[in-house]
């Protein structure tokens, strides 16, 4: 129930999607200022658990991060605010942004799939093709995670972070300074992917493409 924003009373619908942990513990969403030490310690987490579950380098974490927290234990109930967003153990304002914040991150603009796990929209593309910055920041991670495959995050000046998975290949490294419509990558099927796409979320803010 905590993972998906529900209480006792939520009635499901058909075609909902729901957030299922591959273990018993917490979802958490990193947000500015948070370190590993102190996530743990208020979860009852290990730290090398969660380094070692979540296929962390090392203990640096970065907003817009999502941990699983092994064994970990929600320590009160909190209440829902519709003004926020509820993820499992962290709820944060929603930062709302102009209609031209974001451009889609693909040339031909083709969704193949609406809004579904964490706030994310696919967009079709021939592999091989151009993955795009949706918007202008600094590039945080580039790695590889079991379902996203090769992924890059991106922080935005509003402290909004964008997540591009599925990639083939990058074109860009943690640190650099991308503009909106930079190359960042190329469109693949790596990690759980059915065919060729960019599975592209939007943390901290509404996903515009939902529309």
């Amino acid at each position: 129930m905590w993972a998906n924003n529900l209480n006792k009373n939520s009635k499901l619908k058909e075609g909902q999607t729901l957030i299922i942990l591959p273990v018993s513990g917490v979802l958490y969403y990193v947000k500015k200022g948070d370190t590993l030490n102190e996530i743990a310690k208020k979860y009852s987490g290990d730290i090398q658990e969660i380094i070692s579950f979540n296929n962390l380098e090392s203990e640096d974490i970065y907003i817009g991060d999502i941990l699983i927290i092994p064994n970990g234990k929600i320590p009160t109930p909190v209440k829902i605010n519709k003004q926020y967003v509820q993820s499992s153990t962290v709820m944060y304002n929603k930062i709302p942004v102009g209609s031209s914040y974001f451009i889609c991150p693909t040339s031909s603009c083709k969704i193949s799939q609406y809004l579904h796990w964490h706030n994310a929209i696919d967009f079709s593309e021939k592999c091989g093709n151009y993955v795009l910055a949706s918007s202008g920041g600094t590039v945080l991670r580039r790695g590889w995670d079991n379902t996203g495959g090769n992924y890059i995050t991106i922080l935005h000046p509003n402290d909004v972070v964008t997540y591009y998975g599925h990639l083939s290949s990058f074109l860009v490294k943690p640190g650099d300074s991308v503009s909106q419509g930079t190359p960042i990558g190329s469109i693949g099927r790596t990690g759980v992917a059915t065919g060729c796409h960019v599975h592209f979320e939007v943390r901290g803010a509404d996903n515009p493409f939902n529309k």
